[in-house]
């Protein structure tokens, strides 16, 4: 069976995958679903195989056709990096021995962007396993894929990050899933105790979360000391710091609008253990007042990204000094 990128969600029928073309992220978003599926399915041992040791390939699977020994479940991992699809993997998928083995599951990672339409071996392949085709995606595909790795947004945050990421690294999957996974580190709800964001420090020297509880503790005195300092010592670092203060005004703002504020802080990522601070910081406060500042977090990403003019840094700081005249 053959499938595009997008179409592909649950391998969990399959122990036989073939990916094609050339974009390297998608094919590391399969290779590790597979991999969890498999996993979940008993295949816990991987070998890998590079294209100038395939002759290893067909001793390895040789050897454990029918189980071995110890009755191990192995996947094989061939990796096809250059160059026309070898002929030696094509020899090794025309026997269909290795399909009717119960222990074996066989991942081929291949440079090629399309397989034929005829022949012996991708018929077989067709008919026993999941061909999975890993080009480059076209602009609105991109824009799909983005999406879908954002899910853990809020609703009303999806179209300010989404946009900025999107416009900063269009065509461009590396950059776009780097800035997801800073994102996601920034906005995920997690409860652990010692969270892995840990290492996000900026240069004065707190974290990203310590930045948060300086704002929801109004502590502004300090955190416009860490504006300043970045300001002089490191300016390129300033997309955290707004999707910090975006995550703050953004939280205050859906609770503001609920008629049940702690469950829209909860549905905004907000941790349990913050709760009582962010309902601390807007029991005075107006949702008008918040609209007013989402509306200048939204103004401060777009100087920032260049496409409207002003000094990011200024700014970040008048929207930081509006935020305390809004919880006063």
């Amino acid at each position: 069976m053959k499938v595009n990128f997008l179409n592909f969600s649950n391998p969990k029928d399959y122990r036989y995958f073939l990916l094609t073309g050339t974009e390297f992220i998608l094919k590391e978003d399969a290779i590790n679903t597979i991999l969890h599926s498999l996993k979940n399915h008993g295949f816990k041992e991987k070998v890998s195989i590079y294209q100038d040791d395939l002759d290893r390939a067909q001793e390895i699977i040789s050897r454990n056709l029918g189980g071995s020994l110890f009755q191990e479940n192995l996947i094989v991992h061939i990796k096809h990096a250059s160059g026309k699809f070898p002929e030696k993997i094509k020899l090794l998928l025309e026997n269909n021995e290795i399909f009717q083995s119960s222990n074996i599951a066989l991942i081929i990672e291949s440079s090629v962007e399309k397989t034929p339409a005829t022949g012996t071996w991708i018929k077989s392949f067709d008919a026993h396993g999941l061909i999975i085709n890993c080009n480059k995606l076209k602009l609105v595909e991109e824009k799909i894929w983005l999406k879908r790795q954002l899910d853990f947004l809020p609703k009303d945050l999806l179209p300010i990050f989404g946009g900025s990421i999107f416009q900063n690294n269009e065509s461009n999957l590396l950059g776009q899933k780097n800035e997801v996974a800073m994102l996601k580190l920034l906005f995920l709800n997690q409860e652990e105790e010692n969270p892995k964001t840990d290492h996000i420090i900026f240069g004065s020297g707190i974290s990203a979360f310590e930045l948060e509880d300086l704002l929801i503790t109004r502590n502004f005195k300090r955190a416009l000391q860490t504006i300043n300092f970045m300001r002089d010592n490191d300016r390129q670092n300033s997309a955290p710091i707004i999707w910090i203060i975006a995550k703050v005004i953004n939280s205050c703002l859906s609770s503001l609008k609920a008629s049940n504020k702690k469950s829209a802080l909860i549905d905004s990522g907000v941790w349990s253990s913050k709760i009582n601070l962010y309902l601390n910081l807007i029991k005075k406060s107006k949702d008008i007042e918040f609209l007013n500042l989402s509306e200048e977090i939204l103004k401060i990403d777009l100087i920032n990204k260049g496409l409207l003019k002003a000094e990011t840094w200024e700014q970040i700081e008048r929207v930081i000094l509006k935020l305390q005249d809004a919880t006063a």
